[in-house]
């Protein structure tokens, strides 16, 4: 499958168990918002999804933001909280947010990754 700017998306992210000499790792599917369209490769770059609405560069995120799809609780995008992924990571599409979000998280990556 294929994924856009816009879909938000359950991933599976591993999660460090131990100490890191003992390279076990097991995931936890976490959301995200996909802000990069996927390249040839299946690869694209999100930024997290949480519940958790006290970080510093945070948008919340309601269903009434999504075109389609519903979210069982309110969250807040983190666009200080990027990740490049693959298409097999991804568990689950949850749905697709509104152009209008999409917009204000774009806005909100230079500030909190600290580009000009």
């Amino acid at each position: 499958m294929t994924y856009f700017s816009g879909d938000i998306v359950h991933l599976n992210f591993p999660m460090a168990e131990g100490d890191a000499s003992s390279g076990a790792a097991r995931f936890k599917a976490r959301p995200a918002l996909v802000v990069t369209d996927a390249d040839l490769n299946g690869d694209f770059v999100t930024v997290a999804v949480t519940s958790k609405g006290h970080h510093a560069h945070c948008l919340e995120l309601k269903t009434s933001d999504l075109s389609n799809g519903r979210l069982n609780q309110t969250s807040f995008v983190r666009a200080d909280k990027l990740f490049s992924v693959n298409a097999l990571a991804v568990q689950s599409k949850m749905g697709v947010a509104k152009p209008e979000l999409l917009a204000r998280v774009r806005k909100l990556l230079c500030p909190a990754i600290g580009c000009k």
